[in-house]
This record gives C-alpha cells, sequence and structure tokens, in this order.
C-alpha cells in the first residue's frame, strides 16, 4: 500500500482535517482525490491505493461534506442481501437517497462509529424523511458477516431501511475499486482480524450517481442531518 498521512480521530480537530484534506487535494490539480482508509481500531488515514475522484471543498459549498466533481456509479455487482435474496445497489426514487457504506461487524471502532452517526442524524429528521433514505451496508469482511450476522449487528442502530450486502471477495473489492473505496484482503485471518477500507459514506440520487459522500467521523451529527435535510429538499448538490 502507497505510504499515507495518518491524522488523530477527534472531532475537535474537523477544520484542521478538512483544511488539509483540502491542500493535498489541490496540490494533485484538481485531478485526483485522496480516498480516507481505516483499518477498524486504527486512526483514519488519508491517502493510499484508491483513487478517489477531486472534491470541491471551501466557501463555495454548501455542504459539510464533500461535493463529487465528476460522480460515482452504482456500485457493480450482485449481493445476497440480509432482507433476503440476491440483490443489486439500486437507485432510489427520484427525490430520495440511497446511503452506502463498506464496512464489516467485527470492527472494533470506525465502522460501529460511521453507522451510529449516521442513524443518530436519520432518528433526527422527520418523520417523513425518514423514509425517503436507505442505507446499504457491503461488508469488506466476507469470510465472517454472513446475512443473518449483518442483519442482526445493523438492528442495533434502529436503522429499518437498511440492509447488509455480501458476495466474494473479488465481486467486492471490484465494487468498491469502482467507486473509490479501496479494501484490501487480510493478510492474515488469525485471532480478530481487522480488515483495511475506505471510510466514506456514499449519497446516491435517483439518477443512480453520487454526487456527495462524507467521511462521518470528520463532522459532527448536526452538520450530516443538515445535509441530508438539503439533499431531501431538492437542493443542488454543489
Amino acid at each position: 500500500m502507497a505510504p499515507v498521512l495518518t491524522f488523530a480521530d477527534s472531532r475537535g480537530t474537523i477544520g484542521a482535517v478538512k483544511n488539509l484534506r483540502k491542500t493535498l487535494l489541490l496540490g494533485a490539480a484538481g485531478v485526483l482525490g485522496l480516498g480516507a482508509l481505516a483499518g477498524c481500531g486504527s486512526s483514519a488515514t488519508t491517502g493510499g491505493s484508491a483513487v478517489a475522484q477531486a472534491t470541491q471543498l471551501g466557501p463555495s459549498s454548501a455542504y459539510s461534506g464533500f461535493v463529487l466533481t465528476k460522480a460515482y456509479n452504482l456500485p457493480s455487482g450482485t449481493f445476497s442481501s440480509s432482507s433476503g435474496g440476491s440483490t443489486r445497489v439500486t437507485a432510489p426514487a427520484k427525490g430520495d437517497l440511497t446511503l452506502v457504506f463498506y464496512g464489516f461487524t467485527h470492527c472494533t471502532d470506525d465502522c460501529p462509529t460511521t453507522v451510529a452517526d449516521v442513524s443518530a442524524a436519520w432518528r433526527g429528521l422527520p418523520a417523513a424523511d425518514q423514509k425517503r433514505i436507505t442505507f446499504d451496508l457491503i461488508t469488506t469482511d466476507p469470510w465472517r458477516d454472513t446475512t443473518s450476522v449483518m442483519k442482526t449487528w445493523l438492528a442495533r442502530y434502529n436503522l429499518p431501511s437498511s440492509q447488509g450486502l455480501t458476495a466474494s471477495w473479488d465481486v467486492i473489492h471490484d465494487s468498491g475499486a469502482g467507486v473509490g473505496v479501496d479494501v484490501e484482503k487480510p493478510t492474515s485471518f488469525a485471532g480478530d482480524y481487522q480488515v483495511t477500507h475506505g471510510l466514506q459514506v456514499l449519497a446516491y440520487t435517483s439518477d443512480g450517481k453520487a454526487h456527495l459522500e462524507w467521511l462521518v467521523e470528520q463532522i459532527t451529527v448536526p452538520q450530516l442531518r443538515a445535509d441530508l435535510e438539503r439533499v431531501l429538499s431538492g437542493a443542488a448538490i454543489t
């Protein structure tokens, strides 16, 4: 894996993290962004081997998340769902949102924090808006995350419109690569092994594109909720 820059995982340094990310992106001449990586249980990192799209940052954006200058298509592949049967990640209805996150249930830190924050932001929305958001967890650990394991794990977070998705390693890896999320196969499966993966939460709209992504551990729940409300209101993602 390419060298990475490591940030302290602290909500008190959000501004510094964003400014550093902005500096790095501008230094890349606005062509390639830098995806966030974490081996769950360690600090979040930026850099690495995932190729993400450049993002628009700063006062020109109305969002706390990162607006993608080139939208991602839906993740590729067919998955087994915790809701039953086989499925693909699909676009939501017009005006609605589908959130996609790559993670795993044995993660000791970053994954549960991310899903808990998404759930907290979701619960603060009006009931009518809650029904307009779905959440897809694509496991990065197909060896342990069966559909039943993911169903039980997601139930802890009070996200009714959620499902866990699993497939072969190759399908998961390739689908992540296609949306700028790096997923790395563990070098050892001994003990409570951890899986290094990108921490982006991708927001898909009815056009089947992700125009916005969040690194949830670098923003607050109210900021995430405000972004969700703004998208659901029909505001442009710019």
